[in-house]
């Protein structure tokens, strides 16, 4: 999970607005000073996007999947935030898994929230999905390196806190984009769509030897390394990690 806090403060944010304001709504406007600040990678899920684009992976159905695009955070349908459309505050870059496979229009909304109606409402809103823009995604989750029951090692994200809103966001969050859980869905039939069970395992290759000698003698100069990385790399260098069990 990625913070995106930087972006309206990026150089080439004010130039894209400018093409976005001429452009009549044309969202994608925003995709490469998003891209800028996300380092390439979905903010989401942390696929790494090819750097041209052009190599894609298809789904069964044929689909690309993983490039990138511009979504609307709230959704833009009529029947929840139509107001929104065309308010670049509102976009944030995903790949198109969790973009179209995952989030899709889905915005639930803390203890059945009065949804708002128009610009003025949304400060009383409490949304359950991260906003990795305007959220601190600290403040949100942890990441588990653990074995499944299966024996797949696989990198998870959990909740930070035990109780209140950021725990609800978190684990909203975690369930509409199947970043964990893999345990609870394993013998549903949601298993699939609810747990991507391949980029939990991917990352977990990616991530598990620094997460290793974060707890080793090395811890220190790994921290030096790591002290302006971001997304997962920075959850380690804050030690905002376990790892369950014997790897």
């Amino acid at each position: 999970m990625i913070n995106m806090s930087a972006l309206y403060e990026h150089s080439d944010y004010q130039d894209a607005l400018n093409t976005f304001n001429t452009s009549h709504c044309k969202w994608s406007s925003f995709t490469n000073v998003h891209m800028k600040i996300s380092k390439n990678r979905c903010p989401i899920c942390e696929y790494l996007f090819e750097e041209n684009s052009e190599i894609r992976r298809e789904n069964k159905h044929g689909e690309n999947l993983i490039v990138p695009t511009i979504d609307h955070y709230r959704p833009k349908k009529e029947a929840l935030y139509p107001f929104l459309k065309c308010d670049h505050e509102n976009y944030l870059l995903m790949c198109f898994e969790c973009n179209s496979s995952y989030k899709k229009s889905k915005f639930p909304l803390y203890n059945s929230t009065t949804r708002a109606t128009n610009q003025n409402e949304l400060i009383d809103e409490k949304p359950l999905i991260v906003n990795p823009i305007t959220d601190d995604v600290y403040e949100l989750f942890t990441l588990v390196f653990k074995r499944t029951s299966s024996g797949r090692k696989v990198l998870e994200l959990k909740p930070k806190e035990s109780s209140g809103y950021l725990h609800h966001k978190a684990v909203e969050t975690i369930k509409v984009f199947g970043l964990g859980n893999c345990e609870v869905y394993r013998h549903t039939d949601d298993n699939i769509h609810n747990c991507r069970i391949e980029i939990l395992v991917s990352h977990f290759g990616s991530f598990y030897n620094f997460a290793k000698i974060m707890n080793s003698v090395k811890k220190e100069a790994l921290k030096e390394r790591l002290k302006n990385s971001s997304g997962f790399l920075q959850f380690i260098y804050r030690e905002q990690f376990e790892i369950q069990g014997i790897l």
